[in-house]
């Protein structure tokens, strides 16, 4: 996985090469590197709880019976 490290005024911003919208800036290329650490730590419980919302939904609509008008 590529890491992209650029310049950005006085610090430096990190970003994943194929994830555009995963980068963090940092005054230094170590500390924008462990801010990313951050922003990806962040994003696995945001869809780690989006998974665990939607197989609430997906059980409880499985123990529903659908009725349908004849």
């Amino acid at each position: 996985m590529d890491v992209l490290i650029t310049k950005d005024g006085e610090g430096y911003i990190a970003e994943i090469k194929w994830r555009k919208a995963l980068y963090a800036f940092g005054y230094t290329q170590e500390e924008a590197v462990n801010e990313l650490k951050n922003v990806v730590d962040m994003m696995v419980d945001y869809y780690s709880e989006e998974i665990s919302v939607q197989k609430k939904i997906k059980k409880y609509l499985a123990g529903k019976q659908l009725k349908y008008a004849v």
